[in-house]
């Protein structure tokens, strides 16, 4: 898990970032980065899983699990950028190994140039 200063706690995060953020849509997952304005932080993170996603909190909160364990291990490549970063998985992810979400992830983030 994240420390406390990395996480995006609040909805007025989440919507700046949706709303101004830069997105990047993966085989399994959306993702969000943004670079705020007279931001002198750490890097934030947050995972997004609705109701919709489906309707089992167990299935939901593994899928959880999953996306923050590849934030924490990919952490230190963005971790000096002061981003904002939000992550809405997919369905198509519950049935998929942590090995694909997470090459998935890499190739987002080389993907992905932060500026």
């Amino acid at each position: 898990m994240l420390k406390k200063e990395n996480r995006l706690s609040s909805n007025f995060e989440f919507n700046v970032t949706r709303k101004y953020g830069k997105y990047y849509k993966g085989k399994y997952f959306h993702i969000y980065f943004l670079k705020p304005k007279n931001y002198e932080g750490p890097t934030k993170a947050g995972v997004v899983v609705s109701n919709k996603f489906d309707k089992r909190a167990v299935v939901r909160n593994r899928i959880k699990r999953i996306f923050r364990d590849i934030i924490r291990k990919n952490f230190e490549s963005v971790s000096d950028k002061g981003l904002w970063v939000v992550i809405h998985p997919k369905t198509a992810c519950t049935n998929v190994e942590y090995e694909e979400i997470s090459s998935e992830f890499n190739k987002i983030l080389q993907e992905a140039s932060f500026s």
